[in-house]
């Protein structure tokens, strides 16, 4: 794999910058902050999904989104990709010789990498980098140097020894769910082995309800021929019962409709009498009948007449009541008209008052007006007034800060020579914690007194002095100057803060000043117009007694203006009034002509009363003739009809009396050949027969439905058997299977450390050879133990890593990783942040000829050696220097 180019937008100091790479060794310099670190950052967050803080913190400052595309080309096809990432939600692939996306969202990206990184499908991308690619500034030979627990949780993780443990720890599960069916299918068994003890038993009650079957079904064809038999001698009876029967119904029943007949003949008989009666009745009352009949026929005439008479009488007394509302109205009118004619009058007379109340009430609005003109200037005096005290306050309490703040300021001067020492404090002391850092790490690979790089006495010691008493006499020293910087800072820090204080109060004072300024300046301009708008208050007491004065004279008037308003009300009506009064008089004369024409109308009624009296006495005399008539005349029209109900009802009785005298003679002649007796013992002992037929039916069904189920539970068992037979199967293979998951997972459990051992073991064979590649010395041999220690065997002594000199230890670290790299992925490349910290100039020198082997000797495609100085720059292959501020970074490739 090899990384063409990476384009940075808004991403932390880089505003627009874009890097583009060759194969070989490349060192990236720059100034501190120059932003060398975000490149490494940027890959580490586009192909390995790390980032070690929040995205909002990656991106530039002000800036809403950052972007990062990394262009690289591929091991696996040797084609061009760029991936694209932003700290939103975008984040794909880019083929660039197809021009599309090949990869879209993290899951898809994630995938593609795996397979262009040359890594197992599930690798944890963040501890590849982390780990071996792209170790943290500072923390090259970390991991090392810790406990052999801590670098067993780091690097199982990288090696997925873990991913064994969980498998086995997952297979427990699988195992315990076999054990489980294992269990069911073992109590399936039992349960089958239950009920399968029944079977004999079952097959025995089967084959007696079996043999009672057949017996019940011969016992049941006798007793059907028995009951048959009787059935037959019972109907015989039945049938001869049946025609006595009805032949006895028949003679009841002619019987009955003979009384019925003789009932009805006597009725008709006295129906025809009652006829001929009425029709007697009528001949004596006809003629009077006819009279009456005529006078309602008159009365009925008038009836009309006294309607038409009396509608006329209603109408004449209508006339009459409008006569006398409309006569009512007229004086009402009359009155009115009055009322104006006086209005008018009283008018005249007001006009002068009214001329007065207007100027009156004109010059009493004039001094209303004045007056809250005058009232509102008190109000406006007052809120001066008041706005005068809270400038005073201000003023005071102004006066008051300034005088603290000119207090406060003295030695506001002093700031800077401070701060100036205050800095050359802290690198003195940070060198001098360097040094004794330095010196204690010395200290402790002393061994015997002897030099740790060259195993022998040092011969800068004077006579006598030995290697630990030189250190710690130079420890004194250190801690000595060390103490004294450390006292002087705390004296420092505090003299810098009041200083500091007192450069805050210094720019307060002017603007206190200038605010004290503006207070004063306010106060005048209130008190100025205070006094201008006091000079207007002078006539304000003479204003209210005029106003008192005016107020008097025009209650005294009354309101005239009010009075001749009333009156011009009134006055406006005449020409109504007037208008009315005539049309009140034309509705008189209406009313009057309307009422004689009806009086006309009354006089042909005159003769009305006599002829109503007249007829009404014709009416009431033969009023009781009309009804005699009326009562008998339906009766007696029935007489033809009712002589010829009685005829037919005197032939239909004599007709009965012959069928019923018939019917008797039949009748006793069918009872002669019936024997109620005999015919009663049959239908007991068909009973009896009927009987046994129903109770051995009975028990017969019961029995076949008993030898059914007994047959369906017979198979059942067979079926049963069958299933315990397959659930013997099933145990016998779940055993096997959970033998074979047993296996499988002691066999994962013991993986774990073994594969383990394989990667330390490939590993540590790459690693020596690259050390010894790095280091040119072919008799030294590099080992990575199994608690992931290193470990530099020379001359049959095998010194710790603690032990190895800085170089020494720079190069191994090294050579670990990079061979950690090569056995876990194909990934060529290696990114070095600040590599040489706390190196001197020919320690990093020979770090720097170290590293630009292993891209020489065809090892690594690329190798990143980031760093602010110019070491590396004689023995990379490029040198890519970054420039400029946060808002404008630029590379300068060499």
């Amino acid at each position: 794999m090899h990384i063409t180019k990476i384009e940075l937008e808004d991403i932390k100091s880089h505003q627009a910058a874009t890097f583009e790479f060759q194969r070989g060794t490349t060192a990236i310099t720059g100034a501190n902050g120059a932003g060398k670190t975000t490149i490494i950052e940027a890959v580490a967050w586009t192909l390995f999904d790390l980032l070690d803080y929040k995205k909002d913190d990656f991106v530039r400052r002000g800036a809403k989104k950052g972007v990062v595309n990394v262009t690289f080309e591929s091991g696996l096809d040797e084609r061009e990709y760029r991936v694209y990432r932003d700290t939103g939600t975008g984040y794909y692939v880019y083929d660039l010789q197809l021009k599309t996306r090949i990869a879209d969202k993290k899951d898809e990206v994630t995938r593609f990498l795996w397979q262009h990184l040359g890594v197992e499908a599930g690798t944890d991308l963040d501890a590849l980098f982390r780990r071996a690619i792209g170790v943290p500034q500072g923390t090259f030979t970390a991991i090392f140097l810790e406990t052999a627990a801590e670098r067993k949780k780091a690097f199982d993780k990288l090696l997925k020894v873990e991913e064994y443990r969980q498998g086995a720890d997952k297979l427990l599960e699988t195992s315990r769910y076999i054990e489980t069916q294992i269990t069911l299918a073992r109590e399936k068994i039992a349960r089958a082995e239950g009920e399968l003890a029944r079977f004999e038993t079952v097959e025995t009650e089967h084959r007696t309800f079996e043999n009672q079957a057949r017996e019940l079904s011969e016992n049941l064809e006798k007793f059907n021929a028995e009951a048959a038999e009787k059935s037959a001698s019972v109907k015989r009876f039945g049938e001869i019962e049946t025609k006595v029967n009805e032949l006895k119904a028949v003679f009841e029943k002619l019987q009955t409709e003979k009384i019925r007949a003789e009932i009805l003949l006597e009725q008709k008989q006295n129906e025809l009498n009652q006829a001929k009666s009425a029709a007697e009745k009528i001949k004596l009352v006809e003629t009077d009948y006819q009279n009456h009949v005529s006078a309602l026929g008159k009365l009925k005439e008038l009836e009309r007449e006294r309607i038409e008479r009396d509608k006329l009488s209603q109408e004449k007394s209508k006339i009459e009541t409008a006569q006398v509302n409309v006569r009512a109205n007229q004086k009402r009118w009359t009155e009115n008209l009055e009322k104006a004619l006086n209005a008018h009058r009283e008018i005249e007379l007001l006009k002068p008052k009214v001329s007065e109340q207007e100027a009156l009430e004109k010059q009493r609005e004039i001094w209303r007006n004045d007056l809250a003109n005058a009232n509102a200037v008190e109000t406006q005096i007052k809120s001066l007034a008041a706005k005068m005290d809270v400038l005073r306050q201000k003023y005071e309490a102004n006066q008051k800060q300034i005088k603290d703040a000119e207090a406060k300021t003295k030695g506001a001067g002093d700031a800077e020579n401070l701060q100036r020492r205050d800095l050359e404090l802290t690198n003195n002391l940070a060198k001098l914690r360097a040094r004794l850092e330095s010196d204690e790490k010395f200290q402790s690979e002393i061994k015997n007194g002897l030099c740790p790089i060259l195993s022998q006495k040092c011969l800068n010691l004077a006579a006598g002095q030995t290697l630990e008493s030189f250190v710690t006499t130079q420890f004194s020293e250190i801690k000595t100057q060390i103490s004294a910087f450390e006292s002087e800072q705390r004296q420092l820090a505090g003299q810098l803060q009041v200083s500091r204080e007192a450069g805050k109060f210094e720019a307060q004072l002017e603007t206190l000043r200038n605010r004290q300024k503006e207070i004063g300046d306010e106060g005048k301009s209130y008190k100025d117009e205070k006094t201008h708008i006091e000079t207007r208050l002078e006539n304000l007491p003479q204003l209210k007694t005029d106003l008192s004065e005016i107020e008097a004279k025009l209650k005294l008037l009354d309101s005239p203006k009010a009075k001749v308003q009333l009156f011009e009300t009134e006055a406006k009506r005449e020409i109504e009034t007037r208008e009315k009064i005539t049309e009140i008089d034309k509705n008189l004369e209406r009313l009057e002509n309307d009422k004689r024409i009806i009086v006309e109308q009354l006089e042909s009624y005159r003769d009305f009363d006599a002829n109503w009296a007249r007829y009404s006495g014709q009416r009431d005399d033969t009023a009781n003739a009309h009804r005699e008539f009326l009562t008998n005349e339906n009766l007696a029209k029935t007489a033809p009809e009712r002589t010829r109900e009685f005829e037919a009802a005197k032939t239909k009785l004599a007709s009965l009396k012959t069928e019923s005298e018939k019917a008797a003679a039949d009748y006793n002649e069918a009872s002669a050949d019936y024997d109620r007796e005999t015919h009663i013992r049959e239908k007991g002992l068909l009973a009896e027969a009927e009987t046994r037929q129903t109770e051995t039916r009975a028990n017969l069904e019961y029995t076949r439905k008993r030898e059914t189920q007994l047959a369906e539970e017979l198979n059942r068992l067979r079926e049963i058997r069958v299933l315990m037979q397959s659930e013997f199967q099933e145990k016998e293979r779940l055993e096997k299977i959970g033998e074979a998951t047993t296996f499988i997972r002691d066999t994962l459990k013991e993986a774990a450390p073994r594969v383990a051992r394989n990667y330390v073991f490939h590993v540590s064979m790459e690693a020596n050879q690259m050390f010894r590649e790095i280091s040119g010395n072919a008799e030294r041999t590099l080992k990575w133990t199994e608690d992931y220690g290193i470990s530099l065997e020379e001359n049959g002594f095998e010194r710790p890593f603690i032990n190895l000199s800085g170089g020494e230890q720079m190069a191994a670290a090294l050579s670990v990783r990079l061979a950690l790299l090569k056995q876990l992925s194909d990934v060529r490349l290696a990114f070095f942040d600040e590599p040489t910290t706390n190196m001197d100039a020919e320690r990093r020198e020979r770090l720097a000829e170290q590293i630009s082997h292993i891209t020489k000797r065809k090892t690594f495609d690329q190798l990143f050696v980031i760093s602010h100085d110019d070491t590396f720059e004689e023995y990379v292959d490029n040198v890519i220097s970054i420039t400029g501020s946060a808002d404008d970074s630029s590379a300068i490739n060499a």
